[in-house]
């Protein structure tokens, strides 16, 4: 039985690391292909989630038009 459960939490783990593989990188596809809106606006919130799900930190992230 321990076996068994030894592969159960590996699977679930794997699970997790991939499915945490996958929201990152779509969340940087989304970051890298939208210009970066208004901070004031809903969608400018918005964008600022999606680009801390897609790692987007320091010199990574968009400054906007200037």
């Amino acid at each position: 039985m321990g076996k068994a459960l030894y592969r159960a939490e590996n699977i679930m783990l794997m699970d997790l690391i991939g499915t945490v593989t996958l929201i990152v990188t779509i969340a940087s596809l989304i970051a890298a292909s939208t210009p970066t809106p208004k901070d004031d606006v809903w969608m400018g919130k918005f964008y600022k989630f999606i680009d801390m799900l897609a790692l987007n930190i320091g010199k990574a992230k968009e400054k906007g038009n200037v």
